[in-house]
């Protein structure tokens, strides 16, 4: 018959050990709310104590509380007994403890259970923000220009500091931080940042430095240096839970305001469920920091209705702050933060929002108006039932709102223009299933469905083939790879979609109003691989040409030019086509070592990639996350817009040099000639 020996009810953790004859009962738990651990030792038949394995050590906070213990011991010089102790956190953390206190490695476990990844920009300077300043005050002429002009001395005596320092230290040019860099701030893991320079984390010339936002699935947040990879700050939440999607799990993170809007702090939001009682949490941060929101309660918002659906608007309110629209299971519309309200109604015409039902296979339209109370609820407006009876809806996809278009169309051989069916409300469905009358035969469905109308734009079904499937979504093009069970090959689909010579609307698209129905382009290809993620790069104004990105299952990320993924590559290649620059269709695509973005550096296990622009328009920013992290800058048309580092800067100058004091020694030549022929 059992019985309890002892009660232990603040205990966080134990472990039960032997040495010798003994064994001992080894307990921690930790102090209120603080960065210590008291560590207990005992006697687990007696309960009397033993001195030698108790201690109380240092244990950050944002590790929560130790979930598991493994502790050894060993005999010191002195003769006494030393504990060393391997934890277990509550945000999937292990760190090794020694008897003095001291933290011999840590490892931040969490990173590996990536679930959202944003880009936040670093604040600019102080001296910037200074001049950004004077255009907001109303201060006289004399007072203005005393401003700019101590702004300006500002500056020249911290280029002349940077010049310095660039003179004295080499730079060292490298994807993931220079190793310098990495020496430098190793030290993060003792959880101060005091020696940080705080001039290091400003926006650098162009805008490639920035600061990682990644939320994990254990609740914790990491700020990560996009330099370096360390972390810049951490921070725990113990209560937020995730919500489940699909066919994964999701903590949504939304950047409501930017660095952008000085004097204005940047603010960022996770939106999740309360691990206790499944309602939603919501908690708002500074992204450089890591601090809470002034505006948030620390312990976050906690929100009590069943969220169905969350969008973050485009429009801004007067402080530059982007309102979240919440729709609850009663279909009720919440706006935070709450005074952002009447923004919201202004706009309620032109919001919509739609919902998918995994268990009925139905999608779901709403649009925003005001009851008789004057509170924003969902109208449902219409329903595409995908018939759950032969498939079931696996991956819902949309465009990102941070893409940007430049060119409207494409020049064909006839110089005519092709216009692209750009349709920002366009939602990309898969649905996967099996025939009824072959359960070993798999297929799979693709539906293009307008977001406002729920028009069904195009719809196509491959037969014979299943996943693994991952499906990208950008601009007026999809694409996605299956496996062929017929060919037992692992294939890659592209639909291209274009409205043809003639443009319905060159201002704005309203999807009440569409063009006609699209000219669908498409083509499939041998993918010689399998592919784990899949996503494009993203640039600042979108001129550069496109680089589809393909985490392999081999540890490697390729990376392929959307030129040779296009449906309209011919098998004999014209005069025309060879003008328009298309090449020749072959059926299977190539893997260049070359195209290998990670080189020799293997990543495995890829969850998402992740791309985000940068200051210059011909490089994107890459995070692939899952098991390894890996984060590099690519540049799909070359780097056109910065100069080379061999640039003869010397001899260009010499150049114009020589030419300025040729054309003023040949003009006063001139005038002297001319004076002389008029006295003649």
């Amino acid at each position: 018959m059992a019985r309890v020996v002892k009660h232990l009810p603040k205990v966080a953790a134990l472990q039960v050990m032997g040495m010798g004859e003994q064994w001992l009962l080894l307990t921690a738990r930790r102090s209120d709310n603080t960065d210590v651990l008291n560590v207990f030792g005992s006697d687990l038949l007696t309960g009397s104590p033993v001195h030698e394995l108790s201690h109380s050590l240092k244990y950050p906070i944002h590790h929560g509380n130790p979930q598991r213990l493994y502790g050894t011991l060993s005999k010191l010089r002195d003769g006494s007994s030393g504990l060393s102790l391997l934890t277990c956190g509550e945000d999937h953390s292990l760190v090794l403890l020694t008897h003095s206190g001291k933290a011999l490695w840590t490892r931040e476990e969490a990173l590996a259970s990536i679930l959202s990844v944003e880009m936040v920009d670093l604040p600019v300077s102080q001296i910037m923000a200074k001049m950004e300043d004077e255009f907001g005050t109303n201060d006289n002429i004399l007072q203005m220009f005393l401003k700019r002009f101590s702004t300006q001395l500002s500056q020249l005596w911290t280029f002349a500091l940077q010049l310095k320092h660039r003179l004295r230290i080499p730079r060292q040019h490298h994807a993931g931080g220079s190793i310098s860099e990495t020496e430098r701030m190793s030290e993060e893991d003792s959880d101060d940042d005091e020696g940080l320079d705080e001039t290091y984390l400003t926006r650098d010339e162009f805008n490639l430095h920035k600061i990682i936002v990644v939320v994990t699935g254990p609740g914790k947040v990491f700020g990560l240096d996009s330099n370096t990879g360390v972390s810049i700050w951490k921070t725990f939440y113990p209560s937020l839970g995730t919500f489940h999607r699909i066919d994964r799990d999701v903590l949504l993170l939304f950047v409501q305001r930017t660095t952008a809007h000085f004097p204005h702090q940047p603010v960022c939001t996770v939106l999740g469920k309360d691990k206790v009682s499944g309602l939603p949490i919501m908690f708002s941060f500074h992204p450089i920091t890591g601090l809470p929101s002034e505006s948030a309660p620390s312990e976050g918002r906690r929100l009590n209705y069943k969220i169905v659906n969350a969008v973050m608007l485009t429009q801004m309110d007067e402080h530059f702050l982007h309102p979240i629209v919440v729709m609850d299971s009663e279909k009720k519309f919440h706006v935070y933060p709450q005074s952002d309200v009447d923004l919201v109604n202004q706009f309620s015409a032109s919001l919509f929002m739609f919902t998918t039902d995994i268990e009925t296979g139905i999608i779901t339209g709403y649009g925003v108006e005001l009851d008789k109370k004057q509170q924003l609820i969902g109208n449902p407006l219409w329903t595409v039932d995908t018939n759950r009876n032969l498939q079931a809806i696996t991956k819902v996809v949309t465009k990102r709102a941070l893409e940007h278009v430049h060119s409207q169309g494409i020049v064909l051989e006839d110089r005519s223009v092709q216009y692209k069916y750009l349709n920002p409300n366009l939602i990309a469905v898969l649905t996967e299933g099996e025939e009824a009358q072959q359960k070993a035969s798999a297929f799979f469905s693709v539906y293009l469905i307008d977001g406002v109308t729920g028009n069904l734009v195009f719809h196509c079904t491959h037969k014979k083939s299943k996943g693994p499937i991952q499906l990208m979504h950008s601009e007026n093009w999809i694409v996605y790879n299956y496996w062929n069970q017929k060919q037992r090959r692992m294939e890659l689909a592209v639909l291209e979609l274009y409205e043809g010579t003639r443009q319905s609307n060159a201002t704005a698209f309203t999807s009440f109003h569409p063009p006609p129905p699209p000219i669908v382009m498409r083509q499939a290809y041998i993918f010689p691989g399998h592919i784990s993620a899949l996503a494009t790069t993203i640039t600042e104004k979108g001129i550069t040409s496109k680089q589809l990105l393909f985490a392999l299952e081999t540890g490697g990320v390729l990376g392929l030019p959307k030129l040779l993924i296009d449906p309209r590559r011919p098998e004999v290649l014209s005069q025309e086509a060879r003008e328009e620059g298309l090449v020749p269709y072959l059926p299977e695509l190539p893997r260049p070592a070359d195209h290998i973005i990670n080189y020799h550096q293997s990543v495995f296990n890829i969850h998402g990639i992740h791309t985000a622009p940068a200051g210059l328009e011909s490089t994107s920013l890459v995070l692939c996350y899952g098991l390894d992290l890996f984060y590099t800058r690519v540049m799909p048309s070359k780097m056109f817009d910065v100069l080379k580092e061999d640039f003869d800067y010397f001899f260009i100058s010499s150049v114009l040099i020589g030419m300025i004091v040729v054309s003023v020694i040949t003009q006063r030549l001139a005038v002297r000639k001319a004076l002389n022929r008029a006295w003649k």
